[in-house]
């Protein structure tokens, strides 16, 4: 088997409290571990190439954080989404907002990216947590809680964007050989 691209994010614990929705910037700066949504016990797993995966992110986001960001879906759970917005009257959109638990500060939901993974790449995978909405605005400080009784696998594909002060290719240029943007 080929090296994962992001082999070493797995050996940096950080990208796992990430993974785990913890703002690790504020808990390195004053020991606290903050954090709201995330993955429980998330478990590294081998991505095979070949395969689509699936984002859902706001048009009005800067294209590295569309295509870069680390929150992914394989095809088996894009399609219970997709599968449970046609069954009961969603769209598309506020199935994923309910079953991913995406509070509206987060995101706008309102573009899904679907990317061809073309090289070998690891993300840690498990079933997502409640997420805490912003206190204002259309969250009202609503807690959002992933659908209980239809338990959607999420994927966190760590290293695919890494904010740098220097000019570089980012992972995400290199990993996916086509990406599609729509809804």
């Amino acid at each position: 088997m080929t090296e994962p691209l992001n082999k070493d994010c797995f050996l940096e614990p950080h990208w796992r409290v990430i993974a785990q929705g913890f703002q690790t910037e504020t808990w390195f700066n004053d020991g606290q571990a903050i954090g709201t949504g995330g993955i429980q016990n998330p478990q590294p797993i081998h991505l095979p190439t070949g395969n689509y995966y699936y984002r859902f992110a706001s048009s009005n986001s800067p294209r590295e954080a569309q295509l870069g960001g680390g929150w992914w879906l394989d095809y088996e759970n894009y399609k219970k989404i997709e599968t449970f917005a046609h069954q009961n009257g969603y769209s598309i959109r506020d199935a994923a907002r309910l079953m991913l638990a995406l509070p509206y500060a987060w995101t706008r939901v309102d573009l899904k990216i679907k990317a061809l993974l073309a090289a070998p790449m690891k993300a840690y995978a498990g079933e997502g947590k409640a997420a805490q909405g912003a206190r204002g605005g259309a969250d009202k400080g609503t807690v959002w809680i992933p659908t209980q009784h239809l338990k959607i696998r999420q994927l966190y594909i760590p290293g695919l964007y890494i904010k740098s002060s220097r000019p570089r290719e980012q992972l995400f240029e290199k990993v996916f050989s086509s990406q599609v943007m729509s809804l």
